[in-house]
């Protein structure tokens, strides 16, 4: 037997040695964890700055070359730094967001998780929602929530995916979108939308400032 485990060994040893067979997802699995990571590079055009001048929730999200929180390099494909989301609360405005996001679909299948850093002008209540979809009908969706509360000092939030809560108020809304709620899993693979931003309905009216930077999915 024991003679038989070394011949089997040996074998295994030859067809690794096989130029060709030392593939690129061989050797990203067997990378460090933080070089797997995906960084959102401020500028990226999936994550496109915004404007809304209407209604009892003004903001605008801009770029702020000069905001990033400490520690943070320059990614080698763009520009340092942190979005700006400035904003004019006029009144609570419950299920409201003045986020930065993406729309686009993206594949995040490696993923455990979210971080990020934030920070703002006055204590505001923030709140972070990733919609995903059912891999074989994409009008299934659910939609996940974290709330958390943001200081004036830069702090990074570290959220695993299983920590954020299934929102209550989804099933309304994906049938007013013309969509049906799935089955309440969080999908990775599959995600739809994700906003990181001010929550309406739980910060003080009046005008402000949250910086979001250092965004990157973590395995």
């Amino acid at each position: 037997m024991r003679r038989f485990f070394l011949l089997c060994l040996l074998g295994l040893l030859a067809v690794l040695s096989i130029p060709g067979l030392s593939s690129p997802a061989l050797a990203a699995d067997l990378a460090p964890l933080s070089a797997q990571d995906e960084a959102v590079v401020p500028g990226d055009p999936a994550w496109p700055l915004a404007r809304n001048n209407f209604g009892p929730l003004r903001f605008t999200v801009a770029l702020d070359a000069q905001a990033g929180p400490p520690g943070v390099e320059a990614a080698p494909s763009g520009p340092a730094g942190a979005f700006r989301i400035d904003f004019d609360l006029g009144q609570a405005v419950p299920g409201a967001c003045a986020c930065v996001g993406s729309s686009e679909h993206r594949n995040h299948y490696r993923s455990r998780g979210i971080e990020f850093a934030v920070r703002a002008s006055r204590p505001l209540a923030g709140i972070i929602r990733i919609t995903t979809s059912n891999t074989d009908n994409r009008k299934a969706q659910d939609r996940f929530f974290g709330a958390f509360h943001v200081g004036t000092q830069w702090k990074v939030l570290r959220l695993p995916f299983r920590s954020l809560a299934a929102e209550s108020s989804w099933p309304a809304e994906a049938a007013r979108l013309g969509l049906t709620p799935g089955d309440l899993v969080l999908r990775p693979d599959s995600m739809e939308d994700i906003r990181i931003g001010v929550d309406a309905g739980r910060t003080e009216p009046g005008q402000g400032t949250l910086w979001v930077g250092a965004v990157r999915f973590f395995r």
